[in-house]
């Protein structure tokens, strides 16, 4: 049984050409089938490869891509025991909802002091207040008062030269009387001396004619003349004389006006004096009470005082109500509780990572080789497929392109002047931003890997 597909093969093989054909053409035939198939692949090739291959490069693709999110790590703003937690891990909230509750005790205590140092403070700055008014009140009215003291003493002053001045005044006119009524004696005692030498002419005239009427040279008519003008001459030495007595009445009386108004200067000088004492001292006290500003100055400098202690203890109030508020950490955005470290009796440190939260806005980072960038720009059209869900694609978007490769901003970055150098093609980090909303993937967490192909349109990006 062996050697029959062998004998078989070996008459096949040594079949004799049939009577009429040439040497050799079969051979020529099947060379020729084959060039003609050739032909028509590459004929296929290209009409099939050519399109392919026009569509092909306008998609940039790569499967270094992975979901990423907004990630915010909760942690405690002030020092305190865990109370509470009130979230689970992976559990979905809301902004503002209570996560940890802190023990607030401590806190509470805080607040409560701040308030009661606050008070206090306000109702010391209230008295501070109604002392500098009553200081401000009182103050003007004293000042008001020795100020109006000093205009009567000045007005005394002017009043007491005014009598002075009269005073004066008066002086010089009693003197003045004086002097008249001297020079009125003087003039009746001339006039005297006159009557008395005319009396005395007329009387001797008048005894010389008596003796002469007795011899009769003379009548008893002439006679009677004579003795009339010596009576007559005597009656007006008499009148003389007592115009004299008048006239030194006057002078007395004229003299004992210029001793009161003397008097009266001397008494205007005390009023002067007595005025301008006044003043002195409604000046003195005007400026014993003349302080208002400095009291003033001084209350108010205490109200400033207590101003800034109201301000410095309304800061305390507000640091104790916040960090009171600290015990109470809530959600700062919508998102999923995970990597939860914290539980009910744990100290919570400042800046101690209690749990994370996963935003739900995600969107995929692709890090593509530097090559495939070089028609890629912000708003291209993408797509994304994900590796849990490999039978659905996601519509997205380019949202941009970093400004540098990813090995620029890691922990270590490559330090190419230094040692031998190999060129590497580097990885550009793209952002991809997914179109509508993704209800209809159940789950999508961060970090998971994805595909994205993006659509970059050579040809239109070159005009």
């Amino acid at each position: 049984m062996s050697d029959e597909p062998a004998q078989l093969s070996t008459s096949t093989m040594t079949k004799p050409a049939a009577p009429g054909t040439p040497p050799g053409n079969g051979n020529g035939q099947r060379r020729k089938a084959i060039i003609i198939m050739a032909i028509i692949v590459l004929i296929v090739a290209v009409i099939v490869g050519v399109p392919w291959y026009l569509n092909a490069r306008q998609y940039v693709s790569t499967d270094d891509a992975f979901v990423s999110a907004h990630i915010v790590y909760i942690s405690a703003q002030v020092p305190q025991q865990v109370k509470k937690v009130l979230v689970l891990d992976n559990q979905f909230v809301h902004k503002g909802q209570p996560l940890v509750q802190l023990d607030d005790r401590d806190y509470v205590a805080q607040v409560a002091q701040a308030k009661a140092a606050l008070a206090a403070a306000q109702a010391t700055n209230e008295a501070n207040q109604y002392l500098l008014a009553i200081t401000k009140q009182t103050s003007n009215a004293d000042v008001a008062k020795q100020q109006a003291k000093v205009a009567i003493a000045r007005t005394g002053i002017a009043a007491a030269k005014a009598q002075l001045a009269a005073a004066m005044a008066s002086v010089a006119q009693a003197h003045a009387g004086v002097l008249s009524a001297r020079a009125a004696v003087a003039q009746t005692q001339a006039e005297v001396v006159s009557d008395q030498a005319t009396s005395d002419k007329a009387q001797a005239d008048y005894h010389r004619y008596a003796t002469l009427v007795k011899t009769g040279d003379v009548t008893p008519q002439q006679l009677d003349s004579y003795r009339a003008t010596a009576d007559s001459a005597a009656a007006m030495l008499v009148a003389a004389k007592t115009k004299v007595i008048a006239a030194q009445a006057q002078v007395a009386e004229a003299k004992a006006q210029e001793n009161a108004a003397h008097q009266n200067v001397l008494a205007a000088d005390e009023q002067v004096a007595s005025a301008k004492a006044s003043l002195q001292q409604a000046q003195a006290e005007l400026a014993a009470v003349n302080n208002v500003p400095e009291q003033v100055g001084q209350k108010q400098s205490t109200v400033s005082g207590s101003d800034a202690q109201i301000a410095q203890l309304k800061a305390q109030l507000q640091q104790a109500e916040l960090n009171l508020s600290y015990c109470r950490i809530t959600a700062p955005a919508d998102g999923y509780i995970t990597n939860k470290t914290v539980e009910p009796g744990n100290y919570a440190s400042v800046g101690q990572s209690l749990m994370a939260l996963v935003r739900p806005n995600m969107w995929v980072t692709a890090n593509f080789k530097e090559t495939d960038l070089a028609h890629m720009r912000p708003n291209d059209p993408a797509t994304i497929t994900v590796d849990a869900y490999p039978n659905v694609t996601i519509k997205a978007y380019v949202q941009s392109i970093q400004a540098g490769t990813g090995a620029k901003f890691s922990l270590l970055p490559p330090e190419n002047a230094t040692g031998n150098y190999v060129k590497v093609v580097q990885r550009v980090p793209v952002k991809i931003l997914f179109k509508g909303d993704l209800k209809h993937l159940p789950y999508l967490a961060a970090g998971m890997s994805a595909v994205p192909v993006v659509r970059v349109l050579p040809e239109v990006k070159a005009k």
